[in-house]
C-alpha cells in the first residue's frame, strides 16, 4: 500500500512517500518550487511522488482541520472551514484517495520517537501551536507513545519566541533563528526580569503560563525600547527565558519517566542552543532531520504505523 503523509495550508508544506511500514523518501515542498518556507504542497512535488511510487492509496494529513478551525475561529481569524477543507484541498490539485488525520502534536511525537534507537524514550514536542496544543510531553515504551502532559493555547513557549522576534523587528515564523545570533550583542540580564514580570505568570503550576495572548505578537511592549542595543538585549533576554523554560520541562519529563533518552520535534527543536542546555541531562538526545512541521509528513504515518525507522538519507534535497 502507498501513503503519502502530508504537511500543506501552512508553512513548509512536505511530504512522505511510504510503500507499507517502509519510507521511500520525503520532501520539503521548497524543493520543488525554490518558494521559501512553500505553504502548498505544489505540482512539481505532486507530479514527482505519482511518478516515483505511483498513486497513493491513501493520503494521512498531520493534523485535524476541524480543531484547528475551531482554535482559529477562538483566535479571532474568523471561520476557516473552507480554507481547511484538506479533500477539497488534493481534489483541487488532481489527487484522489482517502484521507486519515492525525493529531498535530501527536505526529511530531511520532516522528521523535520513531526516529531513534531507544525502545524507552521521553519526548518532548514544543512549537508555536498545533490545533489547540502548544507543548506536550510523551513517554515512548514498548513501540507505544502516551501523552503525560498538555498545554494549550494561548499559553505558548512558541508564540513568546515568535511575539519577541517580532518585537525586535523580525518576521515571526520565519526570522526566530536570529534572536539567538543577536542574542550574543545583548546583556539578558538587562531585561530579562522585566520580560519575566510583564509577559509571564509563574502563579500557576504549569510549565510555561503567559499573562497575555502573544499569538498577534507584542509590538505594544515598552515602546521606549528603541534603540539596536535594546533590540540585542531584548534578544538575549528572550534566548534566556527559552533556554529556561526548556530545561525546566527537560527536568520534569526526567523525574516523570523512567526513561534516560529524550526525543525532541517541534519548531521549538530547532533551537540548537536550547537543546545543547539539556544534552548533560540526559544519556542521549535525538533531534531528527526537519523537526518543525515538515517533519510531521512522515510522522503522521508512523503514528498509524508504529514501528521504528532510519530517517537519516530519506530527505530530498535538489541538487
Amino acid at each position: 500500500m502507498i501513503t503519502w503523509g502530508c504537511v500543506g495550508n501552512s508553512h513548509d508544506a512536505s511530504l512522505a512517500v511510504f510503500n507499507g511500514y517502509d519510507l521511500q523518501w520525503a520532501s520539503l515542498a521548497r524543493e520543488f518550487s525554490s518558494v521559501q518556507n512553500d505553504a502548498h504542497l505544489n505540482p512539481g512535488l505532486l507530479t514527482w511522488a505519482q511518478a516515483s511510487s505511483g498513486k497513493p492509496d491513501q493520503i494521512i494529513w498531520y493534523e485535524r482541520p476541524f480543531l484547528k478551525t475551531l482554535r482559529q475561529w477562538r483566535a479571532g481569524q474568523g471561520w476557516l472551514g473552507k480554507e481547511n477543507n484538506i479533500k477539497q484541498y488534493f481534489k483541487h490539485r488532481g489527487v484522489d484517495a482517502p484521507i486519515k488525520y492525525t493529531q498535530h502534536h501527536h505526529s511530531h511525537a511520532a516522528y521523535a520517537y520513531y526516529t531513534q534507537a531507544h525502545d524507552n524514550c521521553a519526548v518532548i514536542c514544543l512549537d508555536s501551536i498545533g490545533e489547540f496544543e502548544t507543548l506536550t510531553v510523551w513517554h515512548g515504551k514498548n513501540g507505544e507513545l502516551k501523552k503525560i502532559y498538555s498545554q494549550g493555547y494561548p499559553h505558548s513557549l512558541g508564540l513568546f519566541y515568535s511575539a519577541m522576534t517580532q518585537r525586535v523587528g523580525l518576521q515571526p515564523q520565519r526570522d526566530e533563528y536570529q534572536i539567538a545570533q543577536m542574542a550574543d550583542k545583548g546583556d539578558a540580564q538587562r531585561l530579562t526580569s522585566c520580560i519575566q514580570r510583564d509577559l509571564l505568570d509563574y502563579k500557576f503550576r504549569k510549565l510555561f503560563v503567559t499573562k497575555e495572548n502573544l499569538h498577534r505578537g507584542c509590538r505594544w511592549w515598552r515602546p521606549d525600547l528603541t534603540t539596536q542595543q535594546d533590540r540585542y538585549d531584548i534578544a538575549a533576554a528572550t534566548q534566556f527565558i527559552f533556554e529556561h523554560s526548556v530545561r525546566t520541562v527537560s527536568q520534569w519529563a526526567f523525574r516523570e519517566t523512567d526513561a534516560h533518552h529524550l526525543a525532541l520535534a517541534g519548531g521549538g527543536a530547532l533551537n540548537s542552543r536550547a537543546v545543547d542546555k539539556i544534552r548533560n541531562d540526559w544519556e542521549s538526545v535525538w533531534v531528527p532531520p526537519n523537526p518543525g512541521d515538515p517533519g510531521s509528513c512522515v510522522g503522521a504515518v508512523l503514528a498509524r504505523n508504529k514501528n521504528f525507522i532510519n530517517v537519516d538519507s530519506k530527505w530530498y534535497k535538489a541538487v
